[in-house]
């Protein structure tokens, strides 16, 4: 059985936030959050979803500031952010779209309408991830193999795979698509690379290699 793509929702009305989780989750998993700081909490650590609906009027971090937030975590950068909101203001969709949302629907929206787009972006976005690989994969990236050979002194296969892509510049998203491995399985190989290697992120790492 195929897995469903995961959406997660950030909205802070419960009754919004019930009613778009019945709309989805027949046709995708969902994980919902009350604010912008749990779910930039959330993204920091093993979940990442393939599409994120935001509301925009929430207390604390506001929907625009969620999504800012949310694009300074590197693995969120290429997952679409759609503004699923009240907030009808012309001025508000303009400013969410030049934050770097996909979308901006407004409430109350129509079930099928909300699923097509809600595919469409999905879509695009594992296009984009796919062109995005094709690049770094045709980019003149020399790594040294000698030196690659040395600092891959004692890492398993798999994670001699893994630190290549990291030397080419892939997400950990990117790393699961091309390997077909699960995010969060590329996420606990990188883990145990840094703990190998004494590094504490991908920048330290890089530098070891190039």
């Amino acid at each position: 059985m195929e897995d469903k793509n995961a959406v997660l929702i950030v909205d802070d009305d419960p009754a919004l936030l019930k009613m778009s989780g019945e709309i989805l989750k027949g046709d995708y998993e969902v994980s919902c959050v009350k604010s912008g700081s749990e779910a930039v909490s959330l993204l920091q650590m093993d979940y990442m979803p393939d599409i994120i609906l935001l509301d925009v009027d929430m207390p604390g971090l506001n929907g625009f500031d969620t999504l800012i937030a949310l694009r300074q975590i590197e693995d969120v950068q290429d997952i679409p952010i759609v503004f699923l909101t009240g907030v009808t203001k012309t001025k508000a969709e303009l400013k969410g779209l030049s934050c770097g949302a996909v979308d901006y629907i407004t409430k109350p929206f129509v079930k099928e309408i909300l699923l097509a787009r809600l595919k469409v972006h999905m879509e695009n976005g594992k296009r984009l991830r796919q062109l995005s690989m094709m690049e770094k994969n045709s980019q003149e990236i020399r790594i040294d193999e000698e030196k690659f050979e040395q600092i891959s002194v004692g890492l398993s296969d798999t994670e001699k795979k893994i630190l290549r892509l990291i030397a080419l510049g892939y997400t950990n998203q990117e790393m699961g698509e091309a390997l077909h491995y699960s995010y969060n399985y590329v996420k606990k190989v990188v883990g145990a690379i840094y703990e190998k290697k004494y590094v504490s992120k991908r920048s330290e790492l890089k530098k070891l290699l190039l």
